[in-house]
């Protein structure tokens, strides 16, 4: 039979009658083999990702500070190291998926915290040069709540470069009629600007369509609380 976690990892409407914590350990149980179950399933959001982040800064990529959010084993980082990246912080609360990055030596800094709308007192405004998802947009992991933190750690023209495949935004609870109307309204507020989106028709398993987003934060230390009272119930 197999294990109560890896059934959770796998099947996403499992994730919504869990808490945090209990996301965060079925993570930490499928660490060890999470990279290759990925590579064997065609990932490429990371790819996609790095790829949009590398065409933003063409030049000097050392100096960037990046922050990975849902950073898990740090393929994403593994990404924007080859492409000349060397300032890149993680985020991710599963102690798990920190043991598996840092054998990788591509982080600064990793902090085990979870991106859930909650002001994170370790980082201070204006933190980053950048800030950038993938694969973390789904059940359990990132709310519509955290956008307005996002922006908070990154500077005034900064980027922040996330994708998210087409289907979450009809199947994941907590974005449906939710998610793309407050990414609407950061940009009609000024809090920030929708450089471009991509398409992609193969975020995994060499199908799953979606888009990368390209955002220029213009004003990051935001009251949170005027977007967040604005989402309708979940659900």
């Amino acid at each position: 039979m197999a294990e109560p976690g890896r059934i959770a990892f796998c099947d996403f409407e499992k994730r919504e009658e869990m808490t945090p914590d209990q996301v965060a350990e079925v993570f930490t149980k499928v660490a060890g083999t999470y990279d290759e179950t990925w590579k064997a399933r065609h990932y490429k959001d990371h790819v996609y990702v790095a790829e949009a982040v590398a065409d933003f800064y063409p030049g000097d990529r050392a100096s960037v500070q990046v922050l990975d959010v849902g950073a898990g084993t740090g393929m994403l980082a593994e990404e924007l190291w080859g492409k000349g990246f060397r300032l890149i912080d993680g985020l991710d609360p599963s102690h798990g998926m920190k043991v598996e990055a840092s054998k990788k030596g591509v982080y600064t800094n990793y902090y085990t915290e979870f991106m859930d709308g909650k002001r994170l007192d370790c980082f201070a405004t204006d933190a980053y040069d950048c800030l950038v998802v993938a694969a973390a947009f789904n059940t359990g992991f990132i709310p519509c709540a955290a956008l307005p933190e996002m922006t908070r750690l990154v500077k005034p023209d900064g980027l922040i470069c996330f994708g998210i495949p087409d289907s979450r935004f009809t199947e994941v609870k907590d974005y449906v009629d939710r998610l793309a109307p407050l990414m609407e309204l950061m940009e009609e507020q000024g809090v920030w600007e929708l450089v471009d989106t991509k398409y992609c028709h193969d975020f995994y398993d060499n199908a799953n369509p979606g888009n990368i987003f390209r955002y220029v934060v213009k004003a990051s230390d935001i009251d949170a609380a005027k977007f967040i009272d604005r989402l309708g119930p979940v659900g």
